[in-house]
C-alpha cells in the first residue's frame, strides 16, 4: 500500500496520514522534488530533471466592452512586441452591456521573470500602460485588475514543466512508469506540457495503465 503524510491547509494542526492501495500523484514536479518519497532513484532523478517555466497573466476589468463597441473585435488575440506579449478578448457574452474583462498580459520567458519580480499592482499598471498604446480607451475605461505570477504561487512555483529533448530522452520513460505503488500524472508527465489537454490525457493514461496492472495482479 501507500501512506501519505499531510497537514490540513485550512484547519492546520498536527500532521495526518492517509492510506491506500495505490497513489496517483498529481503534485507538480517543482513541489514534489521537495517532498521525501519512497520511489526509485530513476523516478527521483526524473522529478529533479524538470525545470519549471515562468509565466504571468494579468486580467483587466473595463467599464465597458469598448473593443466590441468601438472596434468590432469579437474574441481573438492581439500579439504585441511589448512586455505584455498578448491581449486576449473574451469569446463569450458578445454584445452584452456593462463591464468586460480582457486578458491584458500573458507572458513567458524573460518578460515573465520581470513581471514576477514586480508587485501585483505594478504588473497591472504595466499591462495598462502597454495596452493603452494599442487601445487608447484603456486610459478612461480601465477599472480594476488582477495579476498572477506562477513562480510566486507556493503550490506550483512555476507555470509548466519545460522539458528539453535531452531530458526527455533520459528521464521521460522513468517519470511515466508505475514506480512501486505510485504513478504520476499531470501536464509535466505528458507530451503537451502547459496545457490542460496534457494534464487530462496524462491522467487518463496513468489510471488506464494502473487499472491494467491491478487486473493482471
Amino acid at each position: 500500500g501507500v501512506t501519505a503524510t499531510y497537514v490540513d491547509a485550512v484547519k492546520g494542526g498536527a500532521p495526518q496520514t492517509a492510506r491506500g492501495d495505490w497513489c496517483v500523484c498529481t503534485i507538480p514536479a517543482s513541489i514534489l522534488g521537495q517532498i521525501p518519497m519512497n520511489v526509485s532513484p530513476a523516478m527521483q532523478q526524473a522529478i529533479y530533471a524538470i525545470p519549471y517555466g515562468a509565466s504571468c497573466k494579468v486580467g483587466l476589468q473595463m467599464k465597458r466592452r469598448f473593443w466590441e463597441e468601438d472596434e468590432d473585435i469579437y474574441g481573438g488575440i492581439t500579439y504585441t512586441d511589448q512586455m505584455n506579449a498578448i491581449i486576449a478578448y473574451p469569446n463569450s457574452d458578445y454584445f452584452s452591456k456593462g463591464k468586460g474583462v480582457l486578458l491584458g498580459a500573458y507572458t513567458f520567458g524573460p518578460n515573465a521573470s520581470i513581471y514576477t519580480s514586480m508587485t501585483p499592482e505594478e504588473r497591472i499598471r504595466n499591462a495598462v500602460e502597454m495596452g493603452a498604446k494599442i487601445h487608447p480607451q484603456y486610459r478612461t475605461e480601465f477599472e480594476s485588475g488582477v495579476a498572477v505570477a506562477w513562480h510566486r504561487v507556493p503550490w506550483t512555483l512555476g507555470c509548466q514543466g519545460t522539458w528539453s529533448e535531452d531530458a526527455r530522452a533520459t528521464h521521460y520513460k522513468n517519470i511515466c512508469q508505475i514506480d512501486g505503488r505510485i504513478v504520476l500524472a499531470g501536464e509535466h508527465v505528458s507530451m503537451i506540457p502547459a496545457w490542460q489537454e496534457g494534464a487530462v490525457t496524462s491522467s487518463i493514461d496513468a489510471i488506464t495503465r494502473l487499472h491494467q496492472r491491478i487486473v493482471r495482479g
